[in-house]
């Protein structure tokens, strides 16, 4: 190997200790915790099923609690968060048909978290909603006069409505808590930090210069025998 590869390689690996050094001690103030959950909506609209994700914001600090946690505890002091949430509308009957399906994006985060319930260190459940309605145009969802509000009940997501059509009686209602599947569950995953993926990151790194130290050692000792 050349003078000027080993250089190179102790310059790579003193990078990589010092990227580590700081990947471990950054603080960790706040995980991002997606949420996911696939329900039928219910009598209100029979033929409605709506699949939705959401990432919550949720102060590191509160994961050494146990318990319903709420948002003005000193852990938190009110930074407990929804951030964003999609919702998937489809046809139950027919649910790859794309003239019954529509997306609602609630792109606004919301500070309207009343708690949230951690379990091992883990997010199970919140109290929250977004405070704003989104509308819809989709016949089965009610209609293009109808608006959706999301909101979070423990470790069920409901989707409470407000239809007022021109020709008609104003009507309001909510999803379904219950299905025959309990489909409207939501499943919980924690999303990797900065500093995991820099870890991640920094191991493929090492791998790859590993493969070729050996690589050049391998061609190095064959042009030796030579």
């Amino acid at each position: 190997m050349s003078l000027r590869f080993l250089e190179q390689l102790k310059g790579a690996r003193a990078a990589l200790m010092f990227a580590a050094g700081l990947a471990f001690s950054a603080p960790s103030k706040a995980i991002i915790v997606v949420g996911a959950w696939d329900p039928a909506f219910g009598s209100a609209f029979p033929e409605l099923g709506w699949r939705g994700e959401a990432k919550f914001f949720v102060p590191d600090a509160c994961l050494g609690e146990s318990g319903l946690v709420f948002n003005f505890e000193s852990c938190s002091g009110g930074t407990m968060k929804v951030l964003s949430a999609s919702v998937e509308f489809y046809k139950l009957s027919d649910p790859s048909n794309p003239l019954f399906q529509e997306t609602l994006s609630f792109d606004d985060p919301t500070s309207l978290v009343a708690a949230m319930k951690i379990e091992d260190g883990l997010l199970a459940g919140l109290y929250a909603t977004f405070d704003y309605f989104v509308p819809s145009a989709l016949g089965i969802a009610g209609g293009p006069y109808t608006e959706f509000v999301l909101l979070f009940e423990d470790n069920l997501a409901l989707l409470a409505f407000i239809s007022d059509p021109p020709d008609g009686p104003k009507t309001k209602g909510i999803s379904d808590r219950t299905t025959p599947d309990g489909s409207p569950f939501i499943t919980f995953r924690v999303v990797p930090e900065p500093s995991s993926l820099a870890l991640t990151l920094l191991g493929l790194l090492a791998v790859a210069i590993g493969a070729r130290v050996r690589s050049r050692a391998s061609h190095h000792s064959v042009l030796v025998r030579a």
